[in-house]
């Protein structure tokens, strides 16, 4: 029988839940404002729909006060603010977002790619830099220390270029980092696990990934296709 998680493994997967729970109330909630507004100026056929969103609204909102109280006993239990807890869990919905994206930007038979297709990391986050416009680090989360993330800083710029066709203009996403990526050994010694490669390779893999994910993240903000730029390292 395998042995059981660890307890702060047991709280970061209560969190991924409540996270889960929340976005998709608010995301519900959206729906069933809209189809019930829809409902007023139409058929029954979408006040009907309304009412059924209603009462699915109220189900995940009862769900959703549960699985945070038991995130609130976990970090008790921890000794921990709750936020961490929730940081982790929102950054478990955005690599779910992102993922493929960044797939989709490597080789497939990467490391980096198959550290993205693996389950030795489980969330990303970024965080912007308050005084540098375009600079931030990206967050890694891994279940080897699921509180302790990986940083890898970068810095990006939108270079406008000449198109091909017709005078068309393009942007170019250039993204590079400023400086090397760093990761708790629990984490380092996982990933040297997962991909069976040395030390340094694990780490040049995860910033591989940390890039691919930023990348992702970049351009959806900017609303660019993810096949219409390519990305500059250095």
């Amino acid at each position: 029988m395998a042995a059981p998680p660890p307890p702060v493994v047991k709280a970061v997967q209560a969190a991924i839940l409540a996270s889960a729970h929340l976005a998709a109330y608010e995301h519900l909630a959206a729906a069933g404002h809209a189809v019930r507004r829809l409902g007023t100026l139409s058929s029954g056929r979408w006040r009907s729909a309304g009412r059924d969103l209603e009462r699915l609204e109220d189900d995940l909102q009862t769900a959703f006060a549960d699985v945070a109280r038991d995130l609130s006993s976990h970090a008790i239990n921890l000794g921990i603010e709750e936020e961490a807890l929730w940081a982790a869990g929102d950054a478990a919905a955005t690599l779910d977002l992102l993922r493929e994206a960044a797939v989709e930007g490597l080789e497939q038979d990467a490391p980096a790619a198959r550290l993205l297709r693996g389950q030795a990391i489980f969330g990303v986050s970024f965080a912007e830099d308050p005084d540098v416009p375009d600079r931030g680090t990206t967050l890694i989360f891994g279940w080897a220390d699921p509180l302790a993330p990986a940083s890898w800083p970068w810095q990006a710029s939108w270079i406008a270029m000449d198109g091909e066709d017709e005078g068309a203009a393009t942007d170019d996403l250039d993204l590079y980092e400023t400086g090397d990526v760093e990761a708790g050994e629990p984490l380092v010694t996982a990933l040297t696990e997962a991909l069976a490669v040395e030390r340094a390779a694990a780490l040049d893999a995860l910033g591989a990934a940390a890039q691919a994910l930023t990348r992702a993240s970049l351009l959806a903000a900017a609303g660019v296709p993810d096949d219409a730029d390519e990305v500059s390292s250095h």
